[in-house]
């Protein structure tokens, strides 16, 4: 009966709309090595280009604003191998924009700081820097991703200007959170089919003959006996297991996301608040919430995209109170289709999210 009530509330629900969404692994570290190329104009070190070029290691700690923008503290110092070399310690603020949702994405970089430059021979150059540049991203797993950038440095309270070139290798963690956005998705829910048991036929009467009868009682009348029906008070017409409980795994009709993004579009909230009113009346439920994609992408993206939106549903969810224990988020990519991946109307059968008991 639990689980019935479950499957009609998500239907009803699949009738409104609203807005929501939450992204996992907000905050993220990366390191990595650069190269720097310290005077463009060669007017400052006078030693050569090998005081000019060095190398450096830099460390970030970031935190997504939304799936577009990223701020980031940057820490840079000079790397083991330095030698003679010019010294550069830096620390800067920058803000970072993405470019498309695809495992591989292009983005812009900005940034303020301060910076130190060393060097055999010279007066230090320090002071204020404003940077500008331009990066590839590339996701090639559900948390790691590696980037390759170039960045210019200008030392404004010097006549300075640097180019460095970074490689750098990335790690996301930390816990989901509500953002609120409002966007739109091209797919289009099948409609709930409702559960039905199929009429009985009529029996002919028998004669009547005189037999020992054996009385098996089911006061709820779904086919199990008492002594086996761990659901006894399971509605009329609802289809059951062995166990006389609701037998149950369902989709969450109308629960969309905008193409290729964990984003949530504004018929899922009211969808997600029904479903969420629900579980709460049955704190013993334990759910699995299963996200799937088409396969348009790769492997490797359509899995990470899935399971970020596999763990948006269960974020929003756990918002509305429901215990984390009893919700888990599992992405299972374009495995598992429904439909055919040929027709943008099978795509859209197979961008689904899917609620599953776990007994």
């Amino acid at each position: 009966m639990k689980k019935s009530l479950l499957v009609s509330a998500i239907a009803i629900a699949s009738l409104t709309s609203t807005q929501q969404a939450a992204a996992e692994y907000d905050y993220y570290a990366t390191y990595g090595a650069g190269h720097t190329d310290h005077e463009i104009t060669n007017d400052y070190f006078y030693d050569g280009d090998y005081a000019r070029h060095s190398y450096t290691l830099e460390a970030a700690l970031g935190y997504m604003l939304s799936d577009d923008i990223a701020i980031e503290a940057n820490l840079v110092i000079p790397s083991f191998v330095q030698e003679d070399r010019t010294d550069v310690t830096q620390f800067r603020l920058s803000g970072l924009y993405f470019f498309g949702d695809d495992a591989l994405k292009p983005y812009l970089t900005a940034a303020a700081g301060y910076e130190n430059n060393s060097a055999d021979g010279a007066d230090d150059l320090d002071g204020t820097i404003l940077s500008a540049g331009l990066g590839l991203q590339y996701d090639f797993a559900t948390r790691w991703f590696a980037r390759a950038e170039a960045r210019l440095d200008d030392l404004v309270n010097e006549d300075l200007e640097q180019m460095t070139y970074l490689l750098e290798v990335g790690y996301r963690f930390g816990g989901a959170s509500d953002k609120g956005y409002s966007y739109s998705d091209a797919a289009t829910p099948a409609p709930v089919a409702a559960a039905t048991t199929p009429a009985s036929k009529p029996t002919a009467v028998a004669p009547t003959v005189a037999a020992p009868v054996t009385i098996v009682k089911d006061d709820d009348k779904d086919g199990i006996n008492n002594a086996a029906d761990k659901c006894p008070a399971t509605p009329s017409g609802v289809n059951v297991d062995a166990t006389g409980c609701p037998a149950f795994s369902g989709g969450l009709k109308g629960v969309k996301f905008e193409s290729g993004s964990a984003r949530l579009t504004p018929a899922s909230q009211t969808i997600l608040d029904a479903a969420a009113t629900e579980l709460s009346r049955y704190p013993d439920l334990n759910i699995e919430i299963g996200a799937y994609t088409d396969d348009r992408g790769s492997d490797a993206l359509n899995q990470n995209l899935s399971q970020k939106r596999a763990e948006s549903v269960r974020s929003y969810l756990l918002g509305k109170g429901i215990a984390t224990d009893k919700l888990t988020a599992k992405g299972y990519g374009e495995a598992s289709p429904i439909a055919s991946n040929d027709t943008a109307e099978g795509r859209a059968e197979n961008r689904r999210v899917e609620f599953v008991i776990l007994k």
